[in-house]
């Protein structure tokens, strides 16, 4: 498996699969955060491509400052992972980790926080079953200030 840079040719296949992982959003804000995601330098989205060049999946990753549960900083931040429905249980997911891991690592970091939505117990189920620790739980709020 590899990691292929998107770019913005390529923004609806991205979508359909950001829409996936983020249920709640619409496409309005999808497309706005998209051109943002791509011309920030501390965010970095790829397909997962298998060794044909078949797209599996994508990955989101951004680099955080502060991150909660991990002590290092800058701290790598898995946003977003999705692989295709037919793709699953195979071991790709598992795969996919360990190719995050190796991108972390060649990019200087020490530690790769991630979160899921508390809904999301499909999520919870991998991670676990993968060997991640849940650090903590909790219900964010926020409000725009004029």
């Amino acid at each position: 498996m590899n990691l292929l840079p998107i770019n913005k040719n390529q923004f609806s296949q991205w979508r359909e699969m950001r829409k996936r992982v983020y249920s709640s959003l619409d496409d309005e804000f999808h497309e706005i955060e998209m051109k943002k995601i791509v011309d920030n330098r501390d965010w970095f989205c790829y397909f997962l491509e298998n060794d044909n060049n078949k797209i599996l999946g994508m990955v989101e990753l951004s680099s955080r400052n502060i991150v909660d549960g991990c002590l290092s900083s800058p701290v790598a931040y898995l946003e977003g992972l999705y692989l295709k429905k037919q793709h699953r249980g195979m071991g790709l997911g598992r795969e996919a980790i360990e190719i995050i891991k190796n991108w972390c690592k060649k990019k200087g970091f020490t530690e790769l926080g991630m979160d899921t939505e508390m809904k999301n117990v499909e999520a919870q189920k991998f991670f676990k079953a993968i060997g991640l620790h849940e650090t903590y739980r909790i219900v964010q709020y926020r409000v725009e200030v004029d």
